[in-house]
């Protein structure tokens, strides 16, 4: 069934209905929006020690089972999910980022999914067709974005620092790339359709409106995690670093692209991710199944060309979700390399901690297959206000000016008005 005739139209509808009614959640996956109805809470911890293995026994179960593959649940895991074995992570004092726990993971009760082209299928569970109905019914008016007032702990100084400290940490030996970041704090918080306005409006491959405990999460990433299809063990990761703003002349844009595209710089940041996580993979997939598949492809976004890389494996045989998600997250290409140090760096660096932010987020299948993508471009809504991250891989030759526009590029997505 067809009824609606655009992307843009799909995703206005969707997140439009999503906002009005906080029984939903929307996540856009596979060239599709699912729209979907939250029911049973099965994980919500906010323990580093035990998040990341609940989050994977859920998965490890469901695998067992050998049902159908289709969304069964949705969730995220925080950037600090994966240190539970790290000391000094029970060490760190810095204040959070957000107050969004660092596993959650709950049920969808029912879902319709609508393809790019406006197609239209089910889950077949109870009540889809009022689902459909209902999107139908949307008139998919959307807020206009709203500019808020931002707070920052890092200013343009403090960043410049920062990027003189990772610099003496190459020269040293300790790193090679350190992804550097900080946190945009909008004190007066966001409106649910506030936030499906950004969401909607970047028509990012991963964008998502989703709901727990007292925080609504708005994500716009273009970055995936991880895949694991556990029927045929595949993996895939496509690792983002090097980027270039969007122009509105096409041919200014163009260039923009091509320069990116031959930037010695901005594409060994993209090789040495796509090493961390070629490594990461190796630590769980069969011996001699690590590929790339893509080195440092041009990708346009609302905002902004990256580069991106694709990297797949075989998964071994028997292997769990922990190991896998272990191994996995967080993810190279927002620590750095080597990775612990890199993180290890952030740490003593980054005056906050990152919560929700460069962690992963997105869907459970049934058979217990993964479809994760990285927490950027993400807006956390609590109690506090509103929260979104941004940050650059630094390397030896980084420009200090180039990366502090580069974050101003990144931050688009929260801070301006259109």
């Amino acid at each position: 069934m067809r009824i609606a005739v655009s992307r843009r139209v799909v995703f206005e509808r969707a997140f439009a209905l999503c906002a009005r009614d906080p029984s939903l959640v929307a996540l856009h996956r596979k060239g599709a929006l699912v729209l979907a109805t939250r029911g049973e809470v099965l994980v919500c911890d906010d323990d580093p020690s035990s998040a990341l293995a609940a989050w994977a026994r859920v998965s490890d179960e469901l695998a067992s089972r050998g049902s159908a593959r289709a969304p069964f649940a949705f969730g995220w895991l925080g950037y600090d999910a994966a240190r539970g074995d790290d000391p000094s992570s029970a060490r760190d004092a810095r204040p959070r980022g957000d107050l969004a726990p660092l596993a959650y993971l709950q049920r969808i009760h029912s879902w319709i999914a609508i393809a790019d082209d406006g197609s239209v299928r089910d889950s077949g569970g109870e009540s889809p067709t009022s689902l459909t109905a209902m999107y139908q019914r949307c008139d998919g008016a959307l807020e206009r974005i709203e500019a808020h007032e931002i707070k920052c702990a890092t200013d343009r100084e403090r960043h410049r620092a920062e990027l003189a400290s990772v610099r003496e940490a190459i020269l040293d030996g300790e790193v090679y790339l350190v992804n550097v970041a900080r946190t945009l704090h909008a004190r007066g918080g966001m409106t649910d359709a506030q936030i499906a306005a950004r969401v909607a409006r970047s028509r990012a491959p991963y964008s998502a409106l989703l709901r727990g405990p007292s925080c609504t999460i708005g994500a716009m990433s273009m970055e995936r995690a991880l895949a694991w299809n556990r029927s045929t063990d595949a993996l895939e990761t496509r690792p983002i670093k090097g980027t270039r703003p969007r122009d509105r002349d096409p041919v200014r844009d163009r260039a923009l692209a091509d320069e990116l595209y031959a930037s010695e710089k901005e594409r060994a940041e993209n090789v040495m991710a796509v090493d961390v996580h070629r490594n990461d993979l190796g630590r769980v997939a069969l011996v001699g199944s690590v590929a790339v598949d893509a080195l440092c492809a041009v990708e346009p976004h609302a905002f902004v060309h990256h580069l991106v890389s694709t990297v797949r494996a075989t998964a071994r045989r028997g292997v769990g979700a922990r190991e896998v998600l272990e191994a996995m997250l967080p993810v190279g290409s927002v620590t750095g390399a080597p990775k612990r140090a890199a993180m290890a760096t952030i740490a003593s660096l980054e005056p906050e901690k990152r919560g929700l932010y460069t962690g992963a987020y997105g869907v459970l299948d049934s058979d217990g297959s993964l479809d994760l993508a990285v927490a950027i471009r993400t807006i956390v809504v609590d109690s506090q206000g509103a929260h979104y991250g941004s940050g650059g891989g630094i390397v030896i030759d980084s420009d200090p000016d180039h990366e502090w526009a580069e974050l101003a590029w990144k931050e688009r997505a929260l801070a301006s008005p259109e």
